[in-house]
């Protein structure tokens, strides 16, 4: 029993002076593994966010390129069928009077917002490119309407 007893009190003192051996570390080499764990958690999230935003710019660039055509090809179309309208004296009378000169303001507007997305693609700004072609899809939506021949013309 002495034995034991023996044993468990030398145990104890190891493991109090281990303890303090510990706490005796110098603060400077606590704070530096604290900072160290600090900067791998940092480090860590900042490599999470990297891969979700490649992720983010990948799909803007991917719908950018689906965009692009589609909004040129809008902006002809819409400029063809002007075009037909100028040189058909009878569905102009179908038109509301001022009907052209607004849809040539959206058209302007539509060539602005288009180059102006080009622009923002080229210079890396996928997502601003695919917002500003979105919003020539939706002024394309505009100048439809616009184009609305009655069926009645006023005499």
């Amino acid at each position: 029993m002495r034995l034991t007893t023996s044993l468990i009190c030398i145990t104890l003192l190891l493991t109090g002076c281990s303890r303090k051996d510990e706490d005796d570390r110098p603060a400077l080499e606590r704070a530096q593994e604290k900072l160290q764990s600090s900067l791998d958690t940092a480090e860590a999230r900042l490599a999470e966010g990297t891969v979700e935003a490649r992720e983010a710019l990948d799909a803007a660039m991917k719908r950018w390129d689906e965009l692009q055509p589609e909004a040129e090809r809008a902006i002809a179309s819409l400029e063809e069928r002007v075009d037909r309208l100028v040189e058909d004296p009878e569905a102009l009378k179908r038109l509301p009077s001022d009907a052209l000169e607004k849809v040539q303001k959206h058209l302007d507007a539509m060539r602005a917002k288009l180059a102006e997305a080009k622009t923002a693609y080229e210079q890396g700004h996928a997502d601003l490119a695919v917002e500003k072609a979105d919003a020539v899809q939706e002024e394309r939506e505009a100048v439809e309407e616009l184009l609305v021949e009655r069926s009645d013309p006023p005499r």
